[in-house]
Formats: C-alpha cells, structure tokens, sequence
C-alpha cells in the first residue's frame, strides 16, 4: 500500500516540475533548474519502484503535461499582426553551382551514414550469434546500435569542415563493421 502512494506521489510531483521548466523559459534558470531536479527525483523513483514500467508512464505523464502547457500558450497567447508578403528566406538559383556540394554532404551524411551504422550493426550481430550466451540478445543489440552509431556519425560528421573529411567516418564504421562479420 505505501509503494502505490509513493508512486502517486512521484507521478504527481511531474506536475510542478514540468510546470517549473516552463517558467524557466522565461529566463530564470534556477527556477527551470529546480524543475529538473524535481522531475528527476521523480523519474528515478518511479524507475526504482516500478522499472522501465514506471519510468515508461512517467516519461509519457510528463510528455502529456508538457504538451498541455504549450497548447494552453498557443490558445491563450494574442495572434501576432501579419506583415507584408517577403520573399522565401531560402532562395537556390537554378544554376546554382554549391547544389551539387550540399547534395553530396546530404548523401554522405543520411544514407551512407546509414548505411555504415547498419552494417556495423549487422557485424555486431553476426559475432554475437556466433555461440555463445549473447546469441539471443543479438538482434536487439543491434537494433540498438544502429540508430546510437548513426546520430553520432551525423554528429561527427557535420563538424567537419570540408566534404571530403566527411567521407572518412562513415567508411572507419563500415570498415570496423566488416572487421566484426570476418570475426564471426
């Protein structure tokens, strides 16, 4: 009887901490700080009593909080005067000579990314389903890999300065991915 009161108790306690956090915005960072605090106190609790469950409804409860607050600004904030037409921000020439440079940093960093993080993740697999005690958690490793090496290639790869930089991470993937599929 005492866990499910602590529980409510925690679910309760994203309330303020969600509401804290959205006071914070306005630019009073202890304020937004004690609404983390308070938020993962929470959390942490919710995942103690309850698990991945706990830490689950939590993370939705707050979600779902968070989204109230910000349909409750959208609705009750004043509409803004509408200027004049202006022309789009973006403008790409047809003859745009950099066209051909921003598609290949796009292919580099999206599907060769991609690409890269899945055949790590696929090696990965292949060793695990080698023998052994981690042949049944080879899949969901995997899966869990693959998108966590693909966001950090994007990362380090768009801190790169030319293109042709860009090329190397992905391939050093690719490379270590093929490594691990000799290996099994």
């Amino acid at each position: 009887m005492l866990g499910s009161k602590v529980i409510a108790i925690a679910l309760a306690l994203l309330v303020p901490a969600v509401a804290l956090l959205r006071l914070g915005w306005r630019g009073d960072t202890r304020v937004a700080y004690a609404g983390w605090a308070i938020g993962a106190v929470s959390l942490f609790s919710l995942a103690i009593l309850e698990g991945a469950w706990g830490l689950a409804v939590g993370f939705a409860l707050a979600i779902i909080i968070a989204l109230s607050l910000v349909l409750y600004a959208a609705a009750t904030s004043p509409v803004r005067a509408r200027r004049g037409t202006r022309n789009s921000a973006i403008a790409i020439a047809p003859a745009d000579p950099a066209i051909g440079r921003r598609l290949f940093v796009f292919t580099l960093v999206v599907p060769v990314s991609f690409l890269s993080a899945q055949w790590l993740a696929f090696g990965l697999s292949a060793v695990m389903k080698s023998g052994g005690p981690l042949e049944a958690n080879s899949v969901a490793t995997a899966f869990m890999l693959q998108p966590l090496v693909w966001a950090l290639l994007m990362a380090w790869q768009m801190c790169q300065a030319k293109p042709s930089a860009m090329v190397w991470p992905p391939a050093a993937v690719a490379l270590l991915g093929t490594l691990l599929w000799c290996l099994a």
